[in-house]
């Protein structure tokens, strides 16, 4: 291989690892931003709200109560632990849903 095409390689190679980083850095910072009450604490979730995953008693994802008692700050995706829900052993996010009845159960700490 000629020095000249090593360094027409290199240029190029160099190039592409700079955006693919900064591409990279830019989703990081929009998966961020998604899951941002523009505090930085996490997704905001009503603490009486029924049948979503973040008020769950089996829902294992980081998540913290506000100091008001009144919302629920989910910070990440987390496991479902319930052996009744068809989503047992998954990642299921702080909002997500649960469509089967009588399968959520209050979380205990609200």
């Amino acid at each position: 291989m000629s020095s000249e095409s090593r360094r027409s390689f290199l240029a190029s190679s160099g190039k592409l690892i700079v955006s693919t980083v900064a591409l990279g850095s830019i989703g990081a910072y929009a998966a961020d931003k998604s899951m941002s009450t523009g505090s930085g604490q996490g997704l905001a979730i009503p603490a009486t709200s029924p049948n979503v995953c973040a008020t769950c008693q089996f829902w294992g994802g980081m998540r913290k109560i506000s100091d008001d008692k009144t919302q629920v700050l989910a910070q990440s995706m987390g496991w479902c632990n319930n052996p009744s829900s068809r989503h047992h052993g998954q990642l299921t996010a702080p909002d997500h849903d649960m469509s089967k009845m009588h399968v959520w159960k209050k979380w205990a700490a609200l």
